[in-house]
C-alpha cells in the first residue's frame, strides 16, 4: 500500500486569545497587577491606576498609565501582537532563559510568559492603546547608551475584543494602529509612556472591590522599593478609599520578630527579637549571635527525604537524588531573605502589646500569610486568603505550640537576577514545583521550625506571667491549695494535716497517673516507627513479586527485613515488668529495626558491652523504646551532617556500683538547655512530636537517672574515640538493681 504524506499548519481561532485572558488570569486583581508588571519591565517610575465613573456601567472604565519607555511600531508589531513572545526572557539552546535587563534601570523583567498583555480581558471588551517610545542609541557594541531622545510619533491602537469571535481564525482578523505624527495631538508631549483605556468593563466594581484591589495593590511591591523608584498609585474618584489601613501600621508592635537571610552557599545568618510594647516588665530577648549562623546546607536534607518517602520513590531512586543534593554545591536560586512578624490575638496578649487591637485585627484578618517577592513585585498567589503554602495550620493541628497562619506576616525576598529556576506557573498560582522549589520550600520550613521553638520559650513565659493569677495547670493548683492550708488560721492542726495529706496523695496520684497514660503512648509511638519502616518495605515486596522470574535473593532478603520489624513491634508490645534484661539481645533487637537505615545512610553502628554490666534489672519494653528514640534521633540529626563516618556508640559499664548505657553519636549535638530538652512537645525535627526525651526522663525516674552530657571531654574517661563529638546520653540504673 502507497503512502501519503499529507501537512497542514495549525490555524487557531481568534477566540483563542480571550481564552488566553479569561482562563489564564483568575481575578481582576491579577489581571490589573499583569498589566502593573509590563509598567515596572518597561521602566517606569510611576504607574497610575484609576477607575473612572465606577458607578455607571454603561460608561465607567479603567484607565493605567506609566511614564516607561513606551512602544516603538516594531515592538508593537512583532511583540506585542505576537502571543508567548520571549522578548524580555529569551530562551537559549539549552532550554535556560537568558534575562536581559531593562535599559534604564536595569531591571530584571517580571513578564516571562508572553502572555501577560491579554489581562485586559479579564477587565473589559474594548482597549485603547496610547504610546510614545523613547529612541534609544547604543555604542558599537550596544552595551551602553549614549543617546536617549523621544519619538517623533505617537502610536494609538484599538480593539474590540468582540472581533475575535469564535467562527473567525487568528489570521483573518487584522489589528490596524495609527502612527500619529502631530505633536499637538500627541498624548505624551514632554516624555514617554504608555497609556491603556479598558471600557465595556464586565464587571460592575463595589467599595468592598476596590478595597480588596487596594490591599492587593499595596501587597504587589516588595516592602522595600523605594518609591522613588516605582510607585503606584490607584484611585476610584470617590471615598471608597479613605483610611485605608497598612501592614506597616502592625508591623512594628509584633511582639514576636525574625529576619533571616540565606547565601547561595546555604550559610543562614539568623535575628530573632522578642519584645512587648505595653508591658516591659516581662522583659525582652534578642538572638543575633552564633547560635544559629551556619552552613544549613545538611539540616534540609531530612525534609527532601521525607517529602520522597511520602511521595514512595523507591529507596535508590531516594538515594540518587539526595546524593545529586549533596553535590550540588549553590542554591538553585540564589540568596534568599525571609522576614517574619507573629501575633497572637487573645485580649490578655493584645493589651500587652497593641495600640489599637481592633486595627491589629482587621489588618491580620485581610493581610495573613507569607508572601513571595521576585525584586520589587510579588509572586502571586502565596500568601493570599487560604493559601497556607508552608502548611503553618497542619502543623499546628499536630502540634500545638505552632502558631497559625492567621497570625503570620512574612515577606521573603529572592534575587530576580539568580532565582530563574524558581519559574511561575502561567496561570500565576505561585511556582511550578521543580526541585529547586523543593529545596525553597523547605529551607522556609526549616527557618520556621527554628523560630518556632524560640517563640515557644517566650511565649510560655508570657502566658504564665498573665495567668499567674489563675493559673490552670493541675499541679499548681494543688501547689497553690497546699500554701493556702499552711497559711489558714484552722481550728485544729489535725484537721489542717489531713487535708494536706489529702491535697499529697492527690498529686501523687495525679503524676502516678500522668505515667501510666504516658509510657503507652511511647511505647506505641515507638511501634510506629518500625511499623512506618513497613509502610514503605510492602510496595517494594510487591514489585518484586511482579517480577518474572522472581529474585529469590531480593525477596529473601525483604523477608527478612519485615521479620525485624515485627520482632521490634513484638517486643514493645508484650506485656513486660522489671526482670534481669540481657542488655546485648536488647540491643541487637533495636539494630535489626534500624539495620536498614543505618545502610542507606551509611551509619556505623558500634557496640562495647562490659560482661560485668550486660544484665539490669528492667521491663524490656521500656528500655527498647528508650533505645529506639535515642537511636531514632542520632540517626535523624547524622543525616544532616557531612561527615564521614557517621557513627553512633553503645557502651555499657559500672560506675560506683550503678549500671550505665552511654549513647553517643558524631552528629551536631543539642543546641538547647537540659530544661528544654526534656520539656514535653519540645522538638527541632521537621516532623517531630517531641516527647522522646521527656518519656525517656519519665522512665528514668522510676530506673535511676537520665543525663545529658553538656561536656563531651568526660568521654575520654569512658574511651570512648575523640571523633565522637555529637549527642551523649547516659542511663544510670541505680535502683533496684
Amino acid at each position: 500500500m502507497s503512502e501519503e504524506l499529507k501537512e497542514k499548519h495549525f490555524k487557531p481561532k481568534a477566540h483563542i486569545l480571550t481564552l488566553l485572558g479569561e482562563e489564564l488570569i483568575k481575578s481582576p486583581v491579577m489581571a490589573i497587577y499583569e498589566l502593573v508588571k509590563n509598567s515596572y519591565d518597561a521602566d517606569a517610575k510611576k504607574v497610575e491606576v484609576y477607575f473612572r465613573d465606577v458607578d455607571d456601567t454603561s460608561n465607567s472604565a479603567i484607565i493605567i498609565e506609566d511614564d516607561g519607555i513606551g512602544m516603538t511600531s516594531e515592538i508593537v508589531e512583532d511583540v506585542w501582537l505576537e502571543p508567548g513572545s520571549d522578548f524580555r526572557k529569551p530562551i537559549n539552546k539549552d532550554g535556560v532563559r537568558e534575562i536581559i535587563k531593562s535599559p534604564i534601570y536595569e531591571r530584571i523583567p517580571m513578564g516571562e510568559k508572553g502572555v501577560g498583555r491579554f489581562a485586559v480581558h479579564k477587565l473589559s471588551t474594548r482597549i485603547l492603546l496610547i504610546s510614545r517610545p523613547l529612541i534609544l542609541s547604543y555604542n558599537s557594541d550596544k552595551t551602553q547608551i549614549i543617546n536617549k531622545s523621544l519619538a517623533d510619533y505617537e502610536i494609538e491602537l484599538y480593539i474590540n475584543w468582540s472581533d475575535f469571535s469564535q467562527s473567525k481564525h487568528l489570521s483573518d482578523v487584522p489589528i490596524k494602529w495609527k502612527l500619529r505624527k502631530d505633536p499637538d495631538r500627541f498624548r505624551f508631549k514632554e516624555t514617554s509612556g504608555t497609556y491603556i483605556h479598558l471600557s465595556g468593563l464586565k464587571e460592575t466594581w463595589t467599595k468592598g472591590m476596590a478595597r480588596d484591589l487596594k490591599g492587593q495593590t499595596l501587597a504587589m511591591l516588595s516592602p522595600k522599593v523605594d518609591e522613588n523608584k516605582f510607585k503606584i498609585n490607584l484611585n476610584f474618584n470617590n471615598q471608597w478609599l479613605v483610611d485605608f489601613p497598612k501592614i506597616d501600621t502592625i508591623i512594628e508592635e509584633a511582639p514576636f520578630k525574625l529576619v533571616a537571610l540565606v547565601d547561595e552557599n546555604y550559610n543562614l545568618t539568623f535575628e530573632y527579637n522578642f519584645s512587648l510594647k505595653n508591658n516591659s516588665e516581662i522583659g525582652y530577648r534578642t538572638i543575633n549571635n552564633s547560635t544559629y549562623d551556619r552552613n544549613i546546607k545538611g539540616d534540609i536534607k531530612p525534609y527532601i527525604r521525607k517529602e520522597l518517602e511520602i511521595k514512595e520513590y523507591s529507596k535508590n531512586s531516594i538515594e540518587e537524588i539526595l546524593e545529586n543534593y549533596d553535590d550540588t554545591k549553590k542554591l538553585p536560586f540564589g540568596n534568599l531573605l525571609f522576614e517574619l512578624s507573629t501575633f497572637d490575638l487573645d485580649s490578655n496578649s493584645l493589651r500587652d502589646y497593641s495600640f489599637d487591637p481592633a486595627t491589629t485585627k482587621k489588618i491580620l484578618r485581610e493581610n495573613s500569610g507569607i508572601r513571595v517577592y521576585k525584586g520589587d513585585l510579588r509572586v502571586f498567589d502565596y500568601g493570599e486568603k487560604g493559601n497556607d503554602w508552608l502548611g503553618i495550620d497542619l502543623k499546628r493541628v499536630q502540634d500545638t505550640s505552632w502558631f497559625s497562619n492567621n497570625l503570620v506576616l512574612g515577606f521573603v525576598s529572592l534575587d530576580p537576577e539568580n532565582s530563574g529556576k524558581l519559574i511561575e506557573k502561567t496561570n500565576r498560582e505561585g511556582f511550578v514545583e521543580n526541585q529547586a522549589f523543593v529545596i525553597f520550600k523547605y529551607i522556609l520550613d526549616f527557618i520556621l521550625t527554628q523560630f518556632k521553638v524560640e517563640r515557644t520559650k517566650d511565649r510560655e513565659r508570657w502566658l504564665n506571667f498573665n495567668r499567674k493569677e489563675s493559673i490552670n495547670l493541675f499541679d499548681q493548683k494543688i501547689s497553690n491549695f497546699k500554701t493556702l492550708l499552711e497559711n489558714t488560721d484552722l481550728d485544729s492542726e489535725e484537721k489542717k494535716q489531713k487535708l494536706l495529706e489529702e491535697a499529697e496523695n492527690l498529686e501523687k496520684k495525679y503524676e502516678e497517673d500522668k505515667k501510666i497514660l504516658l509510657i503507652p503512648a511511647g511505647v506505641g509511638m515507638t511501634a510506629s516507627i518500625a511499623l512506618h519502616e513497613i509502610e514503605k518495605l510492602v510496595p517494594r515486596m510487591e514489585e518484586t513479586v511482579k517480577t518474572n522470574p522472581i529474585d529469590k535473593k531480593t525477596i529473601t532478603d525483604q523477608v527478612e527485613e519485615l521479620k525485624q520489624y515485627t520482632d521490634g513491634i513484638i517486643s514493645v508490645l508484650r506485656k513486660g515488668g522489671d526482670k534481669p534484661l540481657d542488655i546485648k539481645e536488647a540491643l541487637n533487637k533495636v539494630y535489626k529495626n534500624y539495620k536498614t537505615k543505618f545502610l542507606d545512610r551509611q551509619i556505623d553502628f558500634h557496640t562495647d558491652i562490659d560482661a560485668n554490666a550486660n544484665i539490669i534489672n528492667c521491663d524490656k519494653r521500656f528500655f527498647i523504646t528508650m533505645l529506639m528514640n535515642l537511636i531514632d534521633n542520632s540517626i535523624y540529626w547524622l543525616d544532616t551532617v557531612y561527615k564521614f563516618p557517621k557513627s553512633i556508640y553503645v557502651k555499657s559499664y559500672k560506675e560506683n556500683d550503678n549500671f550505665v548505657v552511654l549513647v553517643v553519636d558524631n552528629g551536631p549535638g543539642f543546641k538547647d538547655d537540659i530544661t528544654e530538652l526534656i520539656r514535653p512537645f519540645f522538638s527541632r525535627k521537621s516532623d517531630g512530636i517531641g516527647i522522646g526525651l521527656y518519656l525517656i526522663d519519665t522512665i528514668m525516674l522510676k530506673y535511676g537517672k537520665f543525663d545529658i552530657l553538656t561536656d563531651n571531654s568526660e568521654l575520654k574517661n569512658y574511651n570512648i574515640p575523640d571523633y565522637f563529638d555529637g549527642a551523649a546520653i547516659k542511663l544510670i540504673f541505680n535502683k533496684n538493681q
